[in-house]
């Protein structure tokens, strides 16, 4: 009995993430032939991240309208968590990365999971519109926190002289088109505005395009061949993304009382791999892009297995 719940949640895992996969080998496979270049992969992950991404997360929230109030006890869990994990990220890293333009890539992988992509479709699958719900709230909230911290870390990583510039900090927020989206959608649905079926239409359009266009360029520049320092760094915030950030958030939502749906959602956003647009983010900022394709990589390969196994091992504990 439990063989044949592990081979099912195996399939059902595979069926979310195999086509990341299948992407990012793709990316590979065109770079090799000439066809893509580190040219397209950096004009690809601007428009991602200026562009499709944002609209993205701007249409989840306007098209899922949902009462945050009801959601609260997830969505707090989910940001006690990230900021535990940031924390023991900057730690770890400030004492074990040596190079310190690493550093922010590093925390970035540990902490931000792909919740608004992978994350969403895993508890659609799992728990149909109940789970939607839920996720649509959690994801809002969270990727909001995960884009801040990631332009606090980055900021702080990637600053000349090695000191920490809070106006930088300040003016990448302010400027950072994900958070500009997620607030605006934010806004738009409390005030209740609707837009014209045309620009929504447009909108999907560009929606459509993020994640084939972010795994593209992720892959054309993921390299696990040459295991040096940036790999190693990879493989350490991997470990943080696939076996601790899951397991964190899941004993934090024990410890709060939670289980059931409410569980499941906290461990399906947990239990994902890294998000396709700290790329797009590292390589925009002036980071170490390759290190953060091998973090998308690692992640997207191993979390396909890691959620499996995680969802086994929680359903035999009657937790979700």
């Amino acid at each position: 009995m439990m063989e044949s719940g592990f081979i099912a949640s195996m399939l059902f895992s595979a069926s979310v993430t195999l086509p990341n996969i299948l992407m990012l080998i793709l990316g590979i496979y065109l770079k090799k032939i000439g066809m893509i270049n580190d040219h397209f992969s950096n004009q690809g992950s601007k428009l991602v991240f200026n562009i499709t991404l944002p609209a993205l997360l701007f249409l989840s929230i306007i098209k899922n309208p949902t009462d945050y109030n009801s959601q609260l006890s997830v969505v707090g869990i989910g940001i006690l968590g990230t900021l535990i994990l940031f924390i023991l990220a900057e730690l770890f890293a400030a004492r074990y990365v040596n190079d310190k333009k690493e550093r922010g890539t590093f925390v970035q992988g540990v902490f931000r999971a792909n919740s608004g992509i992978i994350g969403l479709s895993l508890c659609a699958n799992a728990y149909g519109s109940a789970g939607l719900a839920i996720a649509s709230v959690y994801t809002a909230i969270i990727t909001l926190l995960f884009n801040v911290l990631a332009v606090i870390t980055l900021s702080r990583s990637l600053a000349e002289g090695g000191k920490t510039n809070f106006l930088y900090i300040f003016q990448q927020l302010i400027k950072n088109p994900l958070i500009l989206s997620i607030i605006a959608a934010l806004i738009f649905t409390r005030l209740g505005f609707s837009l014209p079926q045309t620009l929504i239409s447009t909108a999907d359009y560009l929606a459509d395009m993020t994640l084939p266009l972010a795994l593209l360029c992720a892959g054309a520049s993921l390299n696990l061949r040459n295991m040096d320092g940036s790999s190693r760094v990879a493989i350490w915030s991997s470990i943080g993304r696939v076996l601790l950030a899951p397991l964190l958030m899941v004993l934090i939502a024990r410890l709060f009382g939670l289980q059931g749906i409410d569980l499941g959602v906290i461990f399906l956003m947990s239990a994902t791999p890294a998000a396709a647009a700290s790329y797009a983010m590292v390589r925009s900022m002036g980071g170490y892009a390759k290190t953060a394709a091998n973090i998308i990589g690692i992640t997207t390969f191993a979390a396909m297995f890691g959620s499996s196994i995680g969802i086994v091992i929680l359903k035999q504990l009657n937790w979700m």
